[in-house]
């Protein structure tokens, strides 16, 4: 008896998009290998998610590499696993969730499958109810998937409806852009010890700079280092991502433009939602700054909750990656390309500041292990009945520190506060790329200097 026609376009759209399936040298067609060929620096994350049975989440923003994350997985997999135990659905290409049903299923009728890999799930309306379905039917039993999603407005809320359905223990991974470890890393500088940095400190600035245009995007850190600068068309296809999404989310991509555009004014300032952007009212613009939030674009820290002078309202809104500062000004028409002697003292100041954020975020992220990590858990903002502020009241491990970050000029010193700064060191300071690198041994190694 034939086959249908829709189950054989069905079978056909399944082996499209699992070339390993007909032969070995699928990666020398793969788009995506191909495109990682043409780069001088390229990073890997082999460790991210551990082999488990269950269902797993991978989420960040796009353009960020996960989707080549998960191509070099398979890769390191068909090493020794048979190349029809392993699946790759880009959902994307899926119709609604019934649909996601029916390849899945199919495709295990084909072959055994032991590795399911489904790349952007949040492009299907209510793919968690297929989900849950396949996983209490027992689709799932002795397979490892991976689901992968580029917005948590979307993914983590749904995945909230599957307790006791995702991998035992941590089950929600977040792929961020490189860190200033992973790209220090890219450029050849590995350290081990804050010492060993400290010997290594000009080279590490020298890597800071360009740090500070291109942040931990590795297609942004690659223009960087073939063209010596940003241009229009690479700030084009990251604000594509950012449009897209904010399309699925039925928001205006230019009252976020504008939203943006103040983040980037005020960045390092504490504010109000509605301080930032004068074009919606208090209520829309903090509903797009949560929607930007969820989107990976921008975080923020507020005061605690104990203190008792300033706006309790105000927050201090950093972007979750240097490059995105850049991006802002992009899409509001201040600039068309960047590179490194764009930096100025003051624009280099507050990308210190946001490099301190985004890097103390992702540290304690990985450090703590949990499904649902917010950084204000861990860390907030001070101000003092004087005006002064303490940039960073954070808890790292067991202790609290109390943290400035002064790239410039310190002036008077306050007592029982750490100065992240440029290039000075000392019981309460330590180096920028010190304190980047890794947070906890930075701060333990200049207690111990006498």
């Amino acid at each position: 008896m034939p086959l249908s026609n829709s189950f054989s376009m069905e079978i056909e759209t399944i082996i499209s998009q699992n070339p390993w399936w007909r032969g070995k040298r699928w990666h020398e067609e793969d788009r995506h290998l191909r495109q990682l060929k043409k780069y001088p620096l390229v990073y890997s994350r082999p460790k991210i998610i551990p082999d488990k049975e269950g269902v797993s989440i991978l989420y960040g923003p796009r353009q960020v590499g996960k989707t080549t994350w998960i191509k070099l997985q398979i890769i390191e997999k068909l090493k020794k696993q048979e190349p029809e135990g392993i699946l790759y659905l880009n959902a994307e290409t899926v119709r609604d969730r019934f649909e996601l049903i029916d390849f899945l299923k199919t495709a295990d009728s084909i072959n055994k499958l032991e590795f399911c890999y489904i790349d952007e799930i949040t492009a299907i309306s209510d793919w968690e109810v297929s989900i849950k379905a396949l996983v209490d039917g027992g689709f799932f039993d002795g397979k490892q998937a991976i689901l992968t999603g580029s917005s948590s407005i979307n993914l983590l809320k749904k995945a909230e409806r599957l307790p006791g359905r995702l991998s035992e223990g941590r089950n929600k991974y977040r792929f961020y852009p490189l860190s200033f470890r992973e790209v220090a890393e890219l450029f050849g500088i590995r350290v081990k010890s804050p010492r060993e940095a400290l010997a290594n400190l000009r080279e590490l600035n020298s890597v800071l700079y360009k740090y500070f245009i291109h942040g931990g995007f590795i297609r942004a850190i690659n223009a960087l280092e073939m063209n010596k600068r940003l241009d229009e068309d690479l700030f084009s296809v990251y604000s594509a991502w950012i449009d897209g999404e904010l399309s699925k989310a039925r928001k205006s991509p230019e009252l976020a433009t504008y939203l943006m555009d103040g983040i980037a004014n005020s960045l390092t300032n504490d504010i109000s939602w509605s301080a930032l952007s004068k074009h919606a009212s208090h209520p829309t613009v903090a509903n797009y700054g949560e929607t930007l939030k969820d989107m990976f674009v921008i975080g923020y820290l507020e005061k605690a909750k104990r203190a008792l002078f300033g706006n309790p309202r105000n927050k201090k809104v950093y972007f979750s990656d240097p490059f995105l500062y850049w991006l802002s000004l992009f899409r509001g028409r201040k600039l068309n390309s960047a590179q490194v002697a764009d930096l100025t003292s003051e624009t280099m100041g507050k990308l210190a500041e946001l490099s301190i954020f985004s890097n103390l975020s992702q540290y304690l992220d990985l450090r703590g292990g949990s499904n649902d990590f917010d950084v204000r858990r861990f860390v907030h903002f001070e101000k003092s009945p004087s005006g002064g502020e303490i940039d960073f009241i954070a808890r790292i491990g067991e202790k609290t520190y109390s943290l400035e970050s002064k790239y410039g000029i310190i002036g008077k010193e306050r007592e029982g506060v750490i100065y992240i700064t440029k290039d000075s060191i000392g019981k309460n300071k330590v180096p920028l790329p010190l304190f980047l690198l890794d947070p906890e041994e930075s701060l333990k190694f200049i207690h111990g200097l006498p």
